[in-house]
């Protein structure tokens, strides 16, 4: 472990919370690319889209593609709130383990 923990005493309690800030990190990473991606389609499909008033109102009365691309990029940003909400939850529970994680470790430091 870094600073010198490692020849400190009994470090072994401190294990379990320092694995679990560097999962919980490693997925809310995980996620913030998968929201990316999806953020990045969802510009792609609404890109498809001609927003010109004689354009929609053409599609309207034609093909109607553009409510379909308009409803797919919705769908896609839904889902990357949904990633949001779930990323900052993973760190937000990080803040109370490294608080616990840091003044266990200026403890050993300390003895």
């Amino acid at each position: 472990m870094p600073g010198g923990l490692e020849s400190a005493p009994a470090p072994a309690d401190l294990l379990g919370e320092r694995h679990r800030i560097i999962a919980d990190d490693r997925q809310s990473a995980g996620l913030q690319t998968l929201i990316a991606r999806l953020l990045r389609r969802a510009l792609d499909l609404l890109a498809r889209v001609d927003f010109a008033p004689a354009a929609l109102r053409a599609d309207l009365r034609n093909e109607r593609t553009a409510p379909a691309y308009l409803y797919s990029a919705s769908e896609l940003l839904d889902r990357a709130a949904d990633l949001m909400a779930e990323s900052a939850t993973l760190v937000h529970d990080n803040e109370r383990r490294r608080r616990v994680f840091r003044a266990r470790v200026r403890e050993l430091r300390s003895a």
